[in-house]
């Protein structure tokens, strides 16, 4: 057993850090810019969402809220039940009742030029999602090229999915 001062591993094990405060919050203020774009959609939309019983429940009580701090409670609860959710049926469900932007660029081709480009296209796509994290969009970028680097393809594909969700959060949230 390794003493618990020693932070050497040995070289099979992978590093694998747990996100920072500041990281975890910054998902959860994402989650709750999403559960405030579903309170913005009509009610009738929600029945068709692909979300649990309980976020529903809460999406409808939201209207009962008029008072700001209970309201702003409400929407950091709508946010902790977004945590639960598959955000990838949801966002792919927002994406076709959405009307499409005026002008976006594909996301392959976005996630293309972050993994060509480097910072040059970090930085494009931070001044094209005003809300995008520089730090963390380059973190992404830096751990699907280290995975691919190493032949991880299995880290490489979390990574690009990671990626991909996060880009696909900013581009909704950045619709209204």
């Amino acid at each position: 057993m390794r003493p618990k001062w020693n932070t050497a591993r040995p070289d099979d094990e992978p590093y694998n850090p747990r996100p920072s405060k500041t990281r975890r919050k910054q998902t959860m203020d994402r989650h709750q810019q999403l559960g405030e774009l579903l309170l913005r959609l009509k009610p009738a939309h929600w029945a068709a969402l692909p979300v649990l019983e309980s976020l529903l429940a809460a999406l409808r009580e939201d209207a009962r809220i008029h008072a700001q701090e209970a309201k702003r409670r409400h929407h950091q609860y709508i946010g902790k039940l977004m945590r639960q959710q598959d955000l990838d049926a949801l966002l792919d469900h927002l994406e076709t009742v959405l009307p499409p932007p005026a002008k976006m660029t594909p996301l392959a081709t976005t996630i293309q030029r972050l993994l060509q480009e480097g910072e040059k296209a970090v930085q494009e796509t931070v001044q094209r999602l005003p809300g995008c994290d520089r730090s963390y969009l380059r973190e992404l970028v830096e751990s699907i090229q280290e995975a691919d680097a190493q032949s991880l393809s299995d880290e490489s594909a979390e990574a690009q999915h990671q990626l991909q969700l996060y880009l696909r959060e900013m581009q909704l949230i950045q619709r209204f």
